[in-house]
Protein backbone atom coordinates (compact mmCIF):
# COMPACT_ATOMS: atom_id res chain seq x y z
CA UNK A 1 0.00 0.00 0.00
CA UNK A 2 1.20 3.52 -0.80
CA UNK A 3 1.30 6.21 1.87
CA UNK A 4 1.62 9.95 1.63
CA UNK A 5 3.30 10.32 5.02
CA UNK A 6 5.30 8.07 7.32
CA UNK A 7 5.22 9.45 10.87
CA UNK A 8 8.06 8.93 13.32
CA UNK A 9 7.70 9.98 16.96
CA UNK A 10 8.30 8.97 20.56
CA UNK A 11 5.70 7.23 22.71
CA UNK A 12 5.46 10.19 25.06
CA UNK A 13 4.10 12.29 22.16
CA UNK A 14 1.50 9.75 21.03
CA UNK A 15 -1.55 11.85 21.95
CA UNK A 16 -0.41 14.80 19.81
CA UNK A 17 0.61 12.55 16.90
CA UNK A 18 -2.67 10.61 16.94
CA UNK A 19 -4.59 13.90 16.82
CA UNK A 20 -2.55 15.15 13.84
CA UNK A 21 -2.91 11.81 12.03
CA UNK A 22 -6.70 11.92 12.40
CA UNK A 23 -6.78 15.43 10.96
CA UNK A 24 -4.55 14.40 8.06
CA UNK A 25 -6.76 11.42 7.24
CA UNK A 26 -9.84 13.64 7.36
CA UNK A 27 -8.15 15.80 4.71
CA UNK A 28 -7.59 12.78 2.47
CA UNK A 29 -3.97 11.90 3.29
CA UNK A 30 -2.83 8.31 3.69
CA UNK A 31 -0.69 8.16 6.84
CA UNK A 32 1.32 5.35 8.41
CA UNK A 33 2.42 5.28 12.04
CA UNK A 34 3.03 2.45 14.47
CA UNK A 35 -0.61 2.12 15.44
CA UNK A 36 -0.86 0.14 12.18
CA UNK A 37 1.35 -2.66 13.55
CA UNK A 38 -0.64 -5.67 14.70
CA UNK A 39 0.39 -7.75 17.68
CA UNK A 40 2.90 -10.50 16.88
CA UNK A 41 3.90 -8.98 13.53
CA UNK A 42 7.54 -8.49 12.51
CA UNK A 43 7.60 -4.75 13.16
CA UNK A 44 11.06 -4.28 11.56
CA UNK A 45 9.93 -5.54 8.17
CA UNK A 46 6.65 -3.63 8.44
CA UNK A 47 8.45 -0.35 9.17
CA UNK A 48 10.90 -0.77 6.30
CA UNK A 49 8.09 -1.68 3.89
CA UNK A 50 5.88 1.23 5.01
CA UNK A 51 8.71 3.76 4.81
CA UNK A 52 9.73 2.44 1.39
CA UNK A 53 6.17 3.01 0.14
CA UNK A 54 5.76 6.48 1.66
CA UNK A 55 6.36 9.78 -0.09
CA UNK A 56 7.96 11.48 2.89
CA UNK A 57 9.16 11.00 6.46
CA UNK A 58 7.71 13.35 9.07
CA UNK A 59 9.45 13.46 12.45
CA UNK A 60 7.72 14.91 15.51
CA UNK A 61 10.92 15.88 17.27
CA UNK A 62 11.06 16.20 21.05
CA UNK A 63 13.91 15.81 23.55
CA UNK A 64 13.18 12.08 23.79
CA UNK A 65 14.05 11.69 20.10
CA UNK A 66 17.70 12.44 20.84
CA UNK A 67 17.89 9.05 22.58
CA UNK A 68 15.99 7.04 19.95
CA UNK A 69 17.98 4.41 18.08
CA UNK A 70 14.93 3.53 16.00
CA UNK A 71 14.67 7.06 14.65
CA UNK A 72 18.30 6.87 13.49
CA UNK A 73 17.44 3.77 11.46
CA UNK A 74 14.34 5.34 9.93
CA UNK A 75 16.25 8.49 9.04
CA UNK A 76 19.02 6.44 7.43
CA UNK A 77 16.47 4.53 5.32
CA UNK A 78 14.76 7.74 4.23
CA UNK A 79 18.07 9.34 3.26
CA UNK A 80 19.17 6.24 1.39
CA UNK A 81 15.95 6.36 -0.64
CA UNK A 82 16.23 10.14 -1.02
CA UNK A 83 12.84 10.73 0.54
CA UNK A 84 11.97 14.19 1.86
CA UNK A 85 12.37 14.52 5.61
CA UNK A 86 10.23 17.08 7.45
CA UNK A 87 11.17 17.52 11.13
CA UNK A 88 8.57 19.24 13.33
CA UNK A 89 9.91 20.69 16.56
CA UNK A 90 7.33 20.14 19.30
CA UNK A 91 9.49 20.99 22.32
CA UNK A 92 11.94 23.76 23.16
CA UNK A 93 14.96 21.57 22.42
CA UNK A 94 17.45 20.95 19.64
CA UNK A 95 18.88 17.84 17.96
CA UNK A 96 22.08 16.54 19.50
CA UNK A 97 24.96 14.32 18.43
CA UNK A 98 24.27 12.43 15.22
CA UNK A 99 20.84 14.05 14.86
CA UNK A 100 22.40 17.51 14.86
CA UNK A 101 24.59 16.63 11.88
CA UNK A 102 21.85 14.73 10.03
CA UNK A 103 18.98 17.18 10.61
CA UNK A 104 20.60 20.60 11.05
CA UNK A 105 20.31 21.55 7.37
CA UNK A 106 16.68 20.44 6.96
CA UNK A 107 13.82 22.90 6.94
CA UNK A 108 12.11 22.62 10.31
CA UNK A 109 8.60 23.53 11.43
CA UNK A 110 8.36 24.89 14.97
CA UNK A 111 5.09 23.96 16.71
CA UNK A 112 5.99 24.74 20.32
CA UNK A 113 4.90 26.14 22.73
CA UNK A 114 1.59 24.32 23.00
CA UNK A 115 1.90 22.19 19.82
CA UNK A 116 -1.68 20.95 20.19
CA UNK A 117 -2.93 24.46 19.39
CA UNK A 118 -0.88 24.49 16.17
CA UNK A 119 -2.12 21.21 14.70
CA UNK A 120 -4.20 22.97 12.02
CA UNK A 121 -1.15 24.83 10.67
CA UNK A 122 0.96 21.64 10.78
CA UNK A 123 -1.75 19.68 8.96
CA UNK A 124 -2.09 22.43 6.33
CA UNK A 125 1.65 22.28 5.57
CA UNK A 126 1.78 18.50 5.40
CA UNK A 127 -1.28 18.33 3.14
CA UNK A 128 0.30 20.94 0.85
CA UNK A 129 3.44 18.81 0.60
CA UNK A 130 1.47 15.62 0.02
CA UNK A 131 -0.44 17.27 -2.83
CA UNK A 132 2.88 18.14 -4.50
CA UNK A 133 4.11 14.56 -4.33
CA UNK A 134 4.26 12.58 -7.62
CA UNK A 135 1.18 10.52 -6.74
CA UNK A 136 -0.78 13.29 -5.07
CA UNK A 137 -2.87 12.36 -2.06
CA UNK A 138 -2.95 8.57 -1.83
CA UNK A 139 -5.97 8.80 0.45
CA UNK A 140 -8.04 9.69 -2.55
CA UNK A 141 -9.85 12.68 -1.19
CA UNK A 142 -12.49 13.82 -3.64
CA UNK A 143 -11.70 17.17 -5.28
CA UNK A 144 -13.80 20.14 -4.26
CA UNK A 145 -16.86 20.76 -6.47
CA UNK A 146 -16.41 23.19 -9.32
CA UNK A 147 -18.10 26.53 -8.73
CA UNK A 148 -21.39 27.11 -10.54
CA UNK A 149 -21.34 29.65 -13.36
CA UNK A 150 -23.35 32.64 -12.29
CA UNK A 151 -24.84 35.19 -14.57
CA UNK A 152 -24.53 37.90 -12.01
CA UNK A 153 -21.25 39.51 -11.17
CA UNK A 154 -19.22 37.35 -8.79
CA UNK A 155 -18.90 38.51 -5.23
CA UNK A 156 -15.64 40.01 -4.15
CA UNK A 157 -13.52 37.44 -2.24
CA UNK A 158 -13.11 38.06 1.44
CA UNK A 159 -9.91 39.94 2.05
CA UNK A 160 -7.25 38.06 3.94
CA UNK A 161 -5.30 39.97 6.58
CA UNK A 162 -1.99 41.20 5.22
CA UNK A 163 -0.01 39.51 7.99
CA UNK A 164 -1.62 36.13 7.33
CA UNK A 165 -1.03 36.49 3.57
CA UNK A 166 2.65 37.28 4.06
CA UNK A 167 3.06 34.38 6.48
CA UNK A 168 1.35 31.96 4.10
CA UNK A 169 3.48 33.04 1.14
CA UNK A 170 6.66 32.81 3.18
CA UNK A 171 5.95 29.29 4.47
CA UNK A 172 4.81 28.17 1.04
CA UNK A 173 8.07 29.38 -0.47
CA UNK A 174 10.14 27.36 1.99
CA UNK A 175 8.71 24.04 0.83
CA UNK A 176 7.79 24.95 -2.75
CA UNK A 177 9.20 22.53 -5.32
CA UNK A 178 9.97 19.79 -2.82
CA UNK A 179 8.77 17.07 -5.17
CA UNK A 180 9.29 18.64 -8.56
CA UNK A 181 11.43 21.40 -9.96
CA UNK A 182 9.90 24.83 -10.43
CA UNK A 183 11.40 28.19 -11.37
CA UNK A 184 13.00 29.51 -8.22
CA UNK A 185 12.27 33.04 -7.13
CA UNK A 186 15.24 35.15 -6.03
CA UNK A 187 15.98 34.44 -2.41
CA UNK A 188 13.66 31.43 -2.22
CA UNK A 189 15.31 28.25 -0.83
CA UNK A 190 15.36 25.50 -3.44
CA UNK A 191 14.20 21.99 -2.63
CA UNK A 192 17.34 20.41 -4.04
CA UNK A 193 19.36 22.35 -1.47
CA UNK A 194 18.05 20.21 1.36
CA UNK A 195 15.77 17.40 0.25
CA UNK A 196 17.40 13.98 0.32
CA UNK A 197 20.73 15.40 1.38
CA UNK A 198 22.96 13.18 3.48
CA UNK A 199 25.40 15.88 4.42
CA UNK A 200 26.11 19.57 4.18
CA UNK A 201 29.14 18.92 1.97
CA UNK A 202 29.98 21.74 -0.40
CA UNK A 203 29.64 20.87 -4.09
CA UNK A 204 32.33 23.38 -5.05
CA UNK A 205 34.88 21.61 -2.85
CA UNK A 206 33.81 18.06 -3.76
CA UNK A 207 36.61 17.64 -6.31
CA UNK A 208 39.37 18.54 -3.83
CA UNK A 209 41.55 15.76 -2.48
CA UNK A 210 40.80 14.83 1.12
CA UNK A 211 43.58 12.26 1.57
CA UNK A 212 46.71 14.13 2.65
CA UNK A 213 44.94 17.38 1.74
CA UNK A 214 48.06 19.50 1.55
CA UNK A 215 48.05 22.67 -0.54
CA UNK A 216 50.91 24.62 -2.06
CA UNK A 217 50.33 27.33 0.54
CA UNK A 218 51.45 24.84 3.19
CA UNK A 219 55.03 25.11 1.92
CA UNK A 220 55.10 28.68 3.19
CA UNK A 221 54.84 27.29 6.72
CA UNK A 222 56.49 23.88 6.36
CA UNK A 223 59.73 24.95 4.65
CA UNK A 224 60.78 27.44 7.37
CA UNK A 225 59.86 24.86 10.04
CA UNK A 226 61.93 22.21 8.27
CA UNK A 227 64.91 24.50 7.79
CA UNK A 228 64.86 25.57 11.43
CA UNK A 229 64.66 21.97 12.62
CA UNK A 230 67.50 20.77 10.37
CA UNK A 231 69.73 23.58 11.59
CA UNK A 232 68.85 22.84 15.22
CA UNK A 233 69.29 19.07 14.77
CA UNK A 234 72.80 19.27 13.33
CA UNK A 235 73.74 22.04 15.72
CA UNK A 236 73.18 19.74 18.72
CA UNK A 237 74.39 16.61 16.84
CA UNK A 238 71.44 14.23 17.12
CA UNK A 239 72.33 11.05 18.99
CA UNK A 240 71.22 8.66 16.25
CA UNK A 241 74.51 6.99 15.37
CA UNK A 242 77.97 7.91 14.20
CA UNK A 243 77.36 8.20 10.44
CA UNK A 244 76.01 11.05 8.35
CA UNK A 245 73.46 8.66 6.82
CA UNK A 246 72.01 7.85 10.22
CA UNK A 247 71.70 11.56 11.00
CA UNK A 248 69.94 12.20 7.70
CA UNK A 249 67.48 9.38 8.36
CA UNK A 250 66.84 10.63 11.88
CA UNK A 251 66.14 14.11 10.56
CA UNK A 252 63.78 12.64 7.95
CA UNK A 253 61.85 10.81 10.66
CA UNK A 254 61.47 13.90 12.81
CA UNK A 255 60.54 16.07 9.83
CA UNK A 256 57.74 13.66 8.95
CA UNK A 257 56.57 13.87 12.55
CA UNK A 258 56.45 17.66 12.23
CA UNK A 259 54.37 17.29 9.06
CA UNK A 260 52.01 14.99 10.97
CA UNK A 261 51.59 17.55 13.74
CA UNK A 262 51.02 20.27 11.15
CA UNK A 263 48.36 18.11 9.52
CA UNK A 264 46.66 17.49 12.87
CA UNK A 265 46.21 21.25 13.25
CA UNK A 266 45.45 22.16 9.62
CA UNK A 267 43.42 19.24 8.23
CA UNK A 268 40.41 19.75 10.55
CA UNK A 269 40.09 23.37 9.39
CA UNK A 270 40.43 22.21 5.78
CA UNK A 271 37.67 19.60 6.17
CA UNK A 272 35.54 22.17 7.96
CA UNK A 273 35.92 24.74 5.19
CA UNK A 274 35.03 22.04 2.64
CA UNK A 275 31.91 21.18 4.69
CA UNK A 276 32.84 17.53 5.09
CA UNK A 277 30.65 15.39 7.31
CA UNK A 278 32.19 14.05 10.54
CA UNK A 279 32.35 10.48 9.20
CA UNK A 280 33.90 11.60 5.91
CA UNK A 281 36.44 13.80 7.68
CA UNK A 282 37.30 11.09 10.22
CA UNK A 283 37.91 8.35 7.65
CA UNK A 284 40.01 10.62 5.42
CA UNK A 285 42.03 11.90 8.35
CA UNK A 286 42.71 8.40 9.69
CA UNK A 287 43.88 7.28 6.25
CA UNK A 288 46.09 10.36 5.89
CA UNK A 289 47.57 9.74 9.35
CA UNK A 290 48.27 6.08 8.56
CA UNK A 291 50.11 7.09 5.39
CA UNK A 292 52.33 9.55 7.26
CA UNK A 293 52.89 7.06 10.08
CA UNK A 294 53.85 4.36 7.57
CA UNK A 295 56.41 6.72 6.02
CA UNK A 296 57.97 7.46 9.40
CA UNK A 297 58.13 3.84 10.55
CA UNK A 298 59.19 2.62 7.08
CA UNK A 299 62.09 5.05 7.06
CA UNK A 300 63.17 3.93 10.51
CA UNK A 301 62.89 0.22 9.63
CA UNK A 302 65.04 0.73 6.54
CA UNK A 303 67.68 2.52 8.57
CA UNK A 304 67.57 -0.15 11.29
CA UNK A 305 67.92 -2.95 8.72
CA UNK A 306 70.95 -1.20 7.24
CA UNK A 307 72.50 -0.96 10.68
CA UNK A 308 72.40 2.83 10.72
CA UNK A 309 70.62 3.04 14.09
CA UNK A 310 72.06 1.58 17.29
CA UNK A 311 68.69 0.99 18.99
CA UNK A 312 68.17 -2.49 20.45
CA UNK A 313 64.38 -2.20 20.68
CA UNK A 314 62.97 -0.81 17.40
CA UNK A 315 59.45 -1.70 18.60
CA UNK A 316 59.73 1.04 21.23
CA UNK A 317 60.24 3.63 18.49
CA UNK A 318 57.14 2.41 16.63
CA UNK A 319 55.14 2.55 19.88
CA UNK A 320 56.32 6.07 20.71
CA UNK A 321 55.40 7.39 17.28
CA UNK A 322 52.11 5.45 17.35
CA UNK A 323 51.10 7.11 20.62
CA UNK A 324 52.15 10.46 19.21
CA UNK A 325 49.98 9.91 16.14
CA UNK A 326 46.98 8.99 18.30
CA UNK A 327 47.53 12.24 20.18
CA UNK A 328 47.51 14.10 16.84
CA UNK A 329 44.16 12.51 15.97
CA UNK A 330 42.61 13.48 19.29
CA UNK A 331 43.77 17.08 18.86
CA UNK A 332 42.48 17.16 15.27
CA UNK A 333 38.99 15.95 16.07
CA UNK A 334 38.56 18.04 19.19
CA UNK A 335 39.17 21.01 16.90
CA UNK A 336 36.91 19.68 14.15
CA UNK A 337 34.14 18.69 16.58
CA UNK A 338 34.00 22.17 18.10
CA UNK A 339 33.89 23.88 14.70
CA UNK A 340 31.36 21.52 13.12
CA UNK A 341 29.03 21.54 16.13
CA UNK A 342 28.89 25.32 16.24
CA UNK A 343 28.14 25.52 12.53
CA UNK A 344 25.46 22.84 12.73
CA UNK A 345 23.73 24.73 15.56
CA UNK A 346 23.77 27.94 13.52
CA UNK A 347 22.32 26.15 10.49
CA UNK A 348 19.65 24.46 12.62
CA UNK A 349 18.49 27.76 14.14
CA UNK A 350 18.38 29.45 10.72
CA UNK A 351 16.22 26.67 9.23
CA UNK A 352 13.35 26.82 11.75
CA UNK A 353 10.02 28.17 10.48
CA UNK A 354 7.35 28.93 13.05
CA UNK A 355 3.80 27.82 12.26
Amino acid sequence: MKYDIFVSYRRSDRELVAHVVRKLEERGASVWYDAEIEGGADWREIIVDALSNSDMLVIFFSEACNHSRQLKKELAIADDMEKPVIPILIENTKPKGAYLYELADRNWLQAFPDPMSHTKEVVDHLIALAEKSPGGLEGGASPPPEPQIQKSAPAEPEAQPAAETAKSENLSGVFDGMFKASPAKPGTPRAEDYIGKKSIQSKKAAHLNDILPFRWIDLVFLLPMAAAFIWFAFEIEIDAGDTAASEVLAVAIYLTAIVGLYGALVFPFRYYMRRRTPLHALTRYILSSLILYAIVIGTFVIGYAMGLFPYDEPGDIALIFGLMWIGFMVVAFVIYGILATQRALRVFRSNITKV
